[in-house]
């Protein structure tokens, strides 16, 4: 059977890295305000720390910090790699590469 190992938050998980990479930030609020906070926050644990990084930034502060919340602990640890690397979220400011000169602007 094809179609027997997918998961129904992998269509999720595919928009989201969709909405991320183009930088839709209006197609990620409509994502979680369709999901949830919980279901958006399982979804993003399945990507890497540096694109979670780029992706709190585009929601709300107020919905940052819900999905924040639900964040699975090893995903907040990836994240908090990829700011330690060098990249910033919404709350301390821009995102760049760690060899960027803006990683220190805010």
């Amino acid at each position: 059977m094809l179609f027997s190992f997918f998961r129904p938050d992998d269509a999720l998980v595919r928009e989201l890295r969709v909405a991320i990479a183009c930088h839709r930030p209006t197609v990620l609020h409509q994502l979680l305000a369709s999901h949830g906070s919980r279901a958006f926050a399982n979804a993003l644990a399945d990507l890497s720390g540096r694109v979670i990084a780029e992706a709190l930034p585009m929601l709300v502060a107020a919905e940052a910090l819900q999905v924040l919340k639900h964040l699975p602990h090893a995903a907040r640890r990836r994240l908090h790699e990829a700011q330690d690397a060098g990249y910033r979220d919404a709350f301390g400011g821009a995102l760049a590469l760690p060899a960027s000169p803006l990683v220190r602007v805010r």
